[in-house]
């Protein structure tokens, strides 16, 4: 009786850690997905000739409204005011939209062909900045992209996102739009690729792209544009 305890008790504790880990990758992924949902609900808005010329048009209120009727289009629900990290994300938009309304991110925009226009990366970017300061840095969400079509140097890939954009991504035979997720010492991490599309490429598509990438390259209708980075610690 007493050997058959010390068998078993091992296996127990085995099991029960294995279902505790099961769990709590699930919903780091779901945590992850769902910010990234709602960045790029939110972000979607911002693609507004009116808006990226002159951000002094945007309505708060109706773009919150339209960032949370995208969301619910996109995830087939509403966003859980009770998940903790969703509410810091939501409150970041809510911040950089009314900064970016009251004319406050003008003097950190660098000079160049696209000065002083609030461009959907530049929202991104500075939502992810804000959210990162919300969470205490336990959580952080950036756009990235591959070196080459790098346009703003302070997007540039870590180290790990460097080698899934180059060895999956950019893959012919990974399957579009199948994100990448890993625990890793960082934490967990998760990076969902994004391709252009029409809107995009008026910035990112021929002549224009090639003048602002990092490398001549002229992005086309359908091919890899970017990712977004979720690291949840």
């Amino acid at each position: 009786m007493t050997l058959r305890t010390i068998v078993l008790y091992p296996t127990l504790v085995f099991m029960v850690i294995s279902s505790y880990s099961t769990f709590t990758l699930a919903d780091e992924k779901e945590t992850a997905t769902n910010l990234t949902t709602l960045l790029r609900s939110a972000r979607s808005v911002t693609v507004n000739k009116a808006t990226i010329a002159d951000p002094s048009q945007f309505d708060v209120s109706k773009f919150i409204k339209k960032t949370k009727k995208n969301y619910l289009r996109s995830a087939g629900k509403k966003i859980d005011k009770s998940d903790v990290m969703m509410q810091q994300l939501l409150d970041a938009i809510i911040f950089v939209i009314r900064k970016a309304k009251a004319g406050e991110y003008k003097d950190k925009w660098p000079s160049g062909q696209y000065a002083h226009q609030f461009l959907p990366a530049r929202f991104a970017r500075e939502t992810g900045l804000k959210f990162s300061e919300l969470t205490g840095g336990k959580g952080t969400i950036k756009l990235t992209t591959s070196t080459g079509l790098l346009v703003n140097p302070k997007n540039r890939p870590d180290a790990w996102e460097s080698t899934v954009i180059s060895s999956k991504f950019l893959s012919n035979d990974w399957p579009r739009d199948q994100v990448m997720e890993e625990s890793t010492s960082e934490g967990y991490r998760l990076l969902l690729p994004e391709y252009y599309k029409s809107g995009c490429l008026d910035c990112h598509g021929g002549a224009n792209g090639k003048s602002i990438h990092a490398e001549p390259i002229s992005g086309n209708l359908g091919d890899f544009g970017g990712a977004i980075s979720v690291i949840l610690k």
